[in-house]
């Protein structure tokens, strides 16, 4: 039967002149999305794995730089020194009398050997001495029969005649270099050391005076790399000969240059792609301002180890979208198209739109279709039922102002009356009863409000006010503490607020209460929200209970009196008209207090009166 359907409505010709470009349309999309997505996170991914190694890097580099820079400031400081210029320069009769500035000199140097910041090796509770200071001095210098004939590389002064033979020191004496540096162990049970010497000379007329020599632990400069620890791969830190100063991987003052890689590196800085041990790798260098070498070698694998599995996850995510999307296609051209035409033609019905008889029912085995049948349905009932809610809200509106206008009426022939009394008791010098008699009058003159709906909250605090003064002299022992920013007064509110939550707390918060009694009114702004908050220190009450109470009571028993809420209008007829000039966002909410009652006003912040 439902195939003489589909012949009778032509469904089968539209289903083959939908299905194919549809199902093109979807592949290529799916296919180009799948192929971009994974294109994009691999390039992602691996650029991400190359710049942490880049960063791991430089973060070695700037601080081995740091490192270097303090030992050479360390040397500067002493060639520079006045005083050490002094010490060196002096001349002396006797050998004996270098003994005080021999050690003068030699406690500088030893200051000098613990002057580092990059001291992280060690117990931190004592002072490590992180650079070894020395002075080989030449016959020149007054303190050089005062050394020891035998240098050894600890923070010292020592004659330099042991370092004669060493390749460095000729590169020095020779004038080849004015800064050399070199890796070596001061014994074999010593850590490995990293030396910097310079030549002092006479600041006055140039001749030699000895060597500097600054050495540093190599352990100093083992947090760097431990701190910019490669996941795959190692750093390599080499002198000018190629030799390892320091590595994760090598040793010591090994030989470098046997590796390919190394005697390969061009140039002061760049990066090279090269096998070692029948794997690429990546190599990336940069030279430092003493002439070494600091390497990152990291596998290639290592940049591009996620592309296979983001490749396999794209194809099988485009597969199986594929699948789900013919499936679905199929589904939908099929089973959607007929359904839904008819119940466009249903809503096109004159009958329909205008509530004259419900949307024919249709169950086409789809929930989806189904489900936006009902909605569509229901929506045409919720509808009519708006509108029907928004003439009765209408009405209600204008009852309410009907009865608040009804309910001023007789106030305001009651408050010419008291302006009479207020005048003969003045005459009579009864002041106490006048101020009565005015607090009633301010109540009543701004409870009119001119018939109008809206009132500045300065006004609105004056009414409350004179309510209040009034309940003051009828109580025994009532505090009203009242806390408005000067900056909200000129807020706008819908008036006759205030007054009916503090005559409940009085009425029904100090039912029991005679002594101690305190109101509080505050106002502060939330946003864009101008928040009234009263609370007593009464009997109190159940907030959750009060709080479902106003959200659920009934239409019919707004302006109701003794609702269970409050009194008079009471609180449920403040919540509610505010609801209606405002919005059902707004309105009362009571607040849960250790100790009495406390409700809050939520309103819009209008600076200006409303129209």
């Amino acid at each position: 039967m439902a195939i003489q359907i589909q012949k009778r409505n032509g469904k089968s010709g539209l289903l083959s002149r939908l299905s194919l470009p549809i199902f093109v349309l979807i592949v290529t999309f799916i296919a180009l999305f799948a192929t971009a997505a994974s294109y994009i996170l691999i390039r992602v991914q691996n650029d991400h794995t190359l710049k942490m190694a880049e960063q791991s890097m430089k973060f070695v580099y700037r601080n081995i730089e740091y490192q270097f820079d303090t030992m050479n400031n360390v040397a500067a400081f002493i060639l520079s020194n006045q005083s050490i210029e002094n010490l060196l320069e002096a001349t002396y009769q006797e050998t004996f009398e270098a003994a005080d500035n021999y050690y003068t000199l030699e406690t500088n140097l030893q200051n000098l050997s613990l002057l580092s910041l990059l001291n992280d090796f060690g117990s931190p509770d004592v002072a490590q001495q992180s650079y070894v200071v020395s002075l080989a001095l030449e016959p020149g210098s007054g303190l050089y029969h005062m050394a020891p004939d035998d240098f050894y590389p600890i923070t010292g002064i020592f004659k330099n005649e042991d370092l004669q033979g060493q390749e460095w020191f000729h590169r020095l004496s020779s004038g080849e270099r004015q800064n050399v540096w070199w890796g070596q162990k001061r014994d074999p049970m010593n850590a490995a050391m990293i030396y910097s010497a310079r030549k002092k000379t006479s600041l006055k007329d140039g001749r030699s005076l000895g060597t500097v020599i600054v050495g540093a632990d190599t352990r100093s400069i083992k947090s760097m790399f431990d701190n910019a620890h490669l996941e795959k791969g190692y750093h390599l830190l080499l002198d000018e000969t190629n030799q390892v100063i320091y590595s994760e991987r090598y040793e010591f003052l090994e030989n470098a240059a046997k590796f390919p890689y190394v005697s390969s590196l061009i140039g002061a800085k760049g990066s090279i792609i090269t096998r070692i041990d029948g794997e690429s790798h990546r190599v990336m260098f940069e030279t430092l301002k003493n002439g070494w070498k600091l390497l990152s070698v990291v596998p290639e694998s290592h940049f591009s180890q996620y592309t296979f599995a983001i490749s396999a996850l794209g194809v099988a995510i485009t597969l199986a979208a594929l699948l789900v999307a013919g499936f679905w296609l199929r589904r939908i051209v099929v089973r959607v198209t007929v359904p839904i035409t008819r119940l466009v033609n249903a809503i096109q019905r004159p009958e329909v739109v205008e509530f004259k008889m419900p949307l024919p029912y249709q169950n086409t085995g789809i929930y989806e279709v189904d489900e936006l049948n009902q909605k569509f349905a229901a929506m045409l009932v919720t509808l009519h039922s708006l509108i029907e809610k928004s003439f009765t809200e209408e009405i209600e509106r204008r009852q309410l102002q009907l009865e608040l206008l009804h309910a001023q009426i007789n106030p305001h022939f009651l408050y010419n009356t008291l302006d009479l009394i207020n005048c003969r008791a003045i005459m009579a010098g009864d002041q106490e009863t006048s101020r009565i008699v005015r607090s009633l009058a301010n109540v009543f003159r701004y409870g009119l409000n001119r018939g109008q709906t809206w009132i500045s909250l300065e006004g609105e605090v004056k009414q409350v006010e004179a309510y209040l003064l009034i309940q003051k002299m009828m109580m025994d022992d009532l505090n009203v503490h009242i806390q408005v920013p000067d900056k909200l007064l000129s807020a706008n509110i819908v008036h006759l607020i205030l007054q009916p939550l503090a005559e409940n707390a009085i009425i029904h918060g100090f039912a029991v209460r005679h002594s101690g009694c305190r109101i509080t009114i505050s106002a502060r702004l939330e946003r864009e929200e101008l928040v009234l908050r009263v609370e007593d220190n009464g009997r109190g009450c159940d907030a959750d209970k009060m709080n479902l109470m106003l959200q659920q009571q009934p239409v019919r028993d707004v302006g109701t009196k003794n609702s269970g809420i409050g009194t008079g209008y009471g609180t449920m007829n403040v919540h509610r008209r505010i609801q209606l000039h405002v919005g059902e966002a707004y309105g009362l909410r009571y607040i849960g207090v250790d100790e009495g009652t406390c409700v809050e006003v939520v309103l819009p912040y209008h600076p200006e009166q409303p129209v």
